[in-house]
């Protein structure tokens, strides 16, 4: 090998490396992607009569943390007139594609959780679909909880599924679906 080839294939090696050594993992994009204004509904099981669905307008918008390591989510519930609710979670899906820590904001130690089932796609050029499991309570009962979130440039899906026994079925508990949007300035 001559000594110009050679030297250009140590820089391109070198290249190469820097490039992946630098691109943002997996983790870092998919909360990127989340950061943003988002426009939907929440659609839910009723607590008190579990064959009645409500639907909720639902403005979210997601807020990157400065080190890329979570997302804010804050979420805007219309639940009538004149009857506006907030409610504010932390997502954390670790670098390594294990674990996500979800829930509210005060303690990182009271967030919920969720082992990492499923993650495939990349926001670039397939729609990201993440399935996380844990164990918790719904409706105060023990139940194995399953969140799949689907995310894509411009929509977003997160889906909670509940099952109270190991051979049940899942039950549907609630969904969001969003659209991304530029809000009005």
């Amino acid at each position: 090998m001559h000594a110009r080839t050679r030297t250009f294939a140590i820089v391109v090696a070198a290249s190469l490396a820097l490039a992946a050594a630098s691109a943002p993992s997996p983790a870092t994009r998919l909360h990127a992607a989340l950061a943003g204004n988002w426009k939907g509904a929440l659609r839910y099981r009723d607590y008190q009569d579990s064959t009645r669905f409500v639907t909720l307008p639902t403005l979210l918008t997601g807020t990157l943390a400065a080190d890329s390591g979570q997302v804010q989510l804050d979420f805007t519930y219309d639940d009538g007139p004149g009857k506006t609710v907030l409610d504010r979670d932390i997502f954390d899906l670790d670098p390594a594609l294990k674990t996500v820590r979800w829930g509210g904001p005060k303690d990182p130690d009271t967030r919920t959780r969720f082992d990492v089932t499923e993650f495939a796609g990349d926001i670039a050029t397939r729609p990201i679909r993440l399935v996380l499991e844990s164990d918790g309570r719904d409706n105060n009962k023990p139940a194995h909880i399953r969140e799949t979130v689907t995310l894509s440039i411009s929509d977003l899906h997160i889906l909670k599924e509940v099952r109270f026994a190991p051979a049940a079925d899942y039950l549907f508990r609630h969904e969001y679906r969003f659209t991304k949007f530029a809000p009005s300035r």
